[in-house]
C-alpha cells in the first residue's frame, strides 16, 4: 500500500509525503538438522511457511520553487527532503549461516536511519 500526499502552500511553497506499507515477504527457514554418514543436513519448513516483518516507511519534502515567468528559458527549485523519516529498520532480507553445527540467522536492512537530502532542480 502506498499514500501520497501533496499539498500546495502558495505558488512557490509545497509539501509532499508519501508512506509505503509491505506486509512480510515469504521465507522458508531452516528447523533443523541431521548428521548421516558424517554429512550434515538441513531440515527446512514448509516452503514460504514464514513471512519477515513488515516493512514501512514515511519520507518527507519540500519543495521551494523559483519565480514563474512565463518567458524564462528554465525554471528552478529547491527540494529539501528526507528519506525514511521514522527512522525505522527495516528488514530487507534474511540468510542463514551454519558454523559449527549450529545455523543462525542475520537481517539485512537498507537505510535504517533519516536521509536528509538537499537537491537543486532544473527545467528546460
Amino acid at each position: 500500500m502506498s499514500a501520497v500526499l501533496n499539498y500546495k502552500f502558495t505558488k512557490r511553497y509545497s509539501l509532499s509525503s508519501n508512506f509505503i506499507y509491505q506486509s512480510g515477504r515469504p521465507i522458508t527457514f531452516p528447523i533443523g538438522s541431521y548428521v548421516y554418514n558424517d554429512m550434515q543436513y538441513t531440515i527446512y519448513s514448509d516452503r514460504n511457511k514464514y513471512r519477515i516483518p513488515d516493512y514501512y516507511r514515511l519520507d518527507i519534502g519540500f519543495n521551494i520553487e523559483g519565480n514563474h515567468k512565463i518567458k524564462k528559458l528554465t525554471h528552478s527549485f529547491w527540494n529539501i527532503s528526507v528519506y525514511n523519516v521514522l527512522g525505522r529498520n527495516n528488514p530487507y532480507s534474511i540468510f542463514f549461516v551454519t558454523t559449527d553445527g549450529q545455523i543462525k540467522a542475520y537481517k539485512t536492512s537498507i537505510f535504517s536511519v533519516p536521509i536528509p537530502t538537499i537537491t537543486y532542480n532544473i527545467k528546460f
